[in-house]
């Protein structure tokens, strides 16, 4: 949950209005929109074969993917519950990430610690990009949970909070500063 509304701003589309910054981003959401167990449609990074996340991805220098994960999968301690663990074989976007996010006051593990979540594999949607590389986000459930006031499906849209839009310009300032060294 919460990951379409991240998408949305991150690519430069407000949720709730879709209303576009000047600086806009193609995306690609897979999005589970049945009322109950959408965990069972659920596909790995490396298993996405949708032709066109395929294409968008291989026709892209960069690529920034965005999941769902516990704490405990993240290996977040109990006292920082909130946590973004940061992955993928672009190191230089990687490092960008960790750096804005630590800036914005966000919880940052790097995906190198946690070969589960470190988005490593080159059949991973967000590495089958140009340059053959790319980043993994993967937030907890308490991050993404204190990011709405209402979280809902109907809800997450229009009750973003300051933790929402920090994270959001965090990752796109790390973004802007990745292009412009390309």
């Amino acid at each position: 949950m919460g990951t379409s509304e991240l998408c949305l701003a991150i690519a430069g589309y407000h949720p709730e209005t879709f209303d576009a910054d000047s600086d806009v981003y193609d995306y690609w959401m897979f999005e589970g929109l049945r009322a109950s167990n959408n965990r069972e449609l659920h596909v790995t990074s490396t298993h996405c074969d949708d032709p066109a996340a395929r294409a968008l991805a291989g026709g892209s220098r960069n690529a920034l993917t965005l999941h769902g994960c516990t704490a405990a999968q993240a290996g977040a301690p109990s006292t920082e519950p909130q946590a973004v663990v940061v992955g993928g074989l672009n190191e230089t976007f990687k490092a960008h990430l960790m750096n804005r996010f630590r800036a914005a006051g966000f919880y940052v593990l790097d995906g190198s610690d946690n070969p589960a979540l470190a988005g490593v594999h080159p059949d991973n949607i967000a590495n089958r990009t140009l340059l053959g590389a790319g980043a993994q986000l993967e937030l907890t459930t308490e991050l993404r949970a204190a990011m709405f006031e209402v979280n809902t499906r109907a809800g997450r849209r229009k009750s973003t909070t300051g933790v929402f839009w920090a994270f959001v310009w965090a990752a796109r300032d790390a973004i802007q500063l990745l292009e412009q060294q390309q």
